[in-house]
């Protein structure tokens, strides 16, 4: 499945737009600043990102400070339900969207709704893109960076001092009854497909026995559920963001959590964005795609978030290394996701109801 992904990736890129020159960027640049605004929607990228990510947009394209650049941070399911009632309303205040929710891309390029566009870095991404095994579809989609939830816990609560987590079956763990957490799925396109992955590649038994043994409490916020962790109310969770524990670290120097890269490997959730067609502003949403793409979007992007860049050559920052490797170490579990479409991922949802008891 892994090889062909990689072709038919490789395919489609091999067909895509080059991008634009450099003399065609400066216009791009001037035409945007007089569209004045830019709005993206994403699952990710924290209040502080998206400080770092302004600061580094405006001055590499020298954008005055009446140009605004803002910004919508929801869950995955929220930003794909909030950009499909624009584009059904034909209304949009949206230029950008930027989430883990493949099905959703497909859909909507189906439809006609996004710009086909890809930018001039882009070039820089395909190779790594095709590695990992995530979707793009150049030029109406492209996933520019990834990231996996992961086993995380707090060694300074009781009991938790010396755990080791080698497989997501060490997670199956009676004596964490009642201190773990689980993800909701029901909420999330990314942790759906998560629990796919896990599924095909630990069994249809993995999640009943893990329910079973350790009755985990559901929270939806990745920040949310850290905090649980951090304050031993709740230990230890199946599935967190590397770069949360990251940017909790970089805030407070005495927190001890651990982080799990579990030996059958992860899913690997591509990020992908793209450009709304029915956008006021598609000049400043297309400037804003080669920003992100840019070697200094993603080193501010990277060094916010702590996920895995797919830029070719990129240097991960060494603060974030200690959290989040080189994609080069990291086994990815492999997903169908031809199969992830939106009524399949309804339907895990539905399965995720079921084992955990709740509507």
């Amino acid at each position: 499945m892994r090889i062909a992904l990689a072709v038919v990736v490789l395919a489609a890129l091999a067909h895509a737009s080059p991008g634009w020159a450099a003399d065609d960027l400066a216009k791009l640049v001037e035409a945007a600043k007089k569209e004045g605004e830019v709005h993206y929607i994403d699952a990710l990228n924290q209040p502080k990102t998206h400080e770092r990510l302004d600061r580094a947009f405006r001055k590499k394209y020298g954008l005055p400070d009446s140009f605004k650049f803002t910004h919508t941070l929801r869950g995955t399911g929220e930003v794909v339900a909030t950009v499909q009632q624009e584009i059904k309303a034909g209304q949009h205040t949206i230029d950008l969207v930027w989430v883990g929710a493949p099905a959703f891309y497909k859909a909507a390029a189906k439809e006609g709704a996004l710009l086909p566009y890809v930018p001039a870095d882009w070039k820089l991404y395909q190779q790594a893109v095709a590695r990992a095994g995530v979707e793009a579809d150049p030029p109406h989609w492209i996933g520019p960076a990834a990231y996996a939830f992961v086993p995380v816990w707090n060694k300074k609560c009781p009991g938790f001092a010396g755990v080791q987590i080698r497989s997501w079956k060490d997670l199956a763990n009676p004596a964490w009854k009642g201190k773990m957490i689980i993800g909701d799925v029901r909420k999330s396109f990314t942790y759906a497909a998560t629990w796919a992955g896990m599924e095909a590649g630990l069994g249809k038994d993995f999640f009943p026995r893990f329910v079973e043994v350790t009755q985990p409490a559901i929270f939806f916020r990745t920040e949310e559920s850290l905090q649980k962790v951090m304050s031993c109310e709740f230990p230890i969770q199946l599935w967190q963001l590397s770069g949360r524990v990251y940017q909790r670290a970089i805030a407070d120097s005495t927190l001890d959590l651990g982080v799990a890269w579990p030996e059958e490997g992860v899913v690997m959730l591509g990020v992908p964005m793209a450009i709304l067609k029915g956008s006021k502003r598609p000049n400043a949403a297309k400037l804003l795609m080669e920003f992100l793409l840019s070697e200094e979007g993603m080193t501010e992007f990277i060094a916010g978030e702590g996920v895995f860049s797919l830029r070719e050559g990129f240097k991960v920052p060494d603060a974030v290394r200690k959290y989040t490797p080189e994609m080069s170490r990291v086994k990815a579990m492999p997903v169908n996701w031809g199969t992830l479409t939106i009524p399949e991922v309804r339907r895990i949802q539905g399965d995720f109801r079921k084992i955990l008891k709740v509507d």
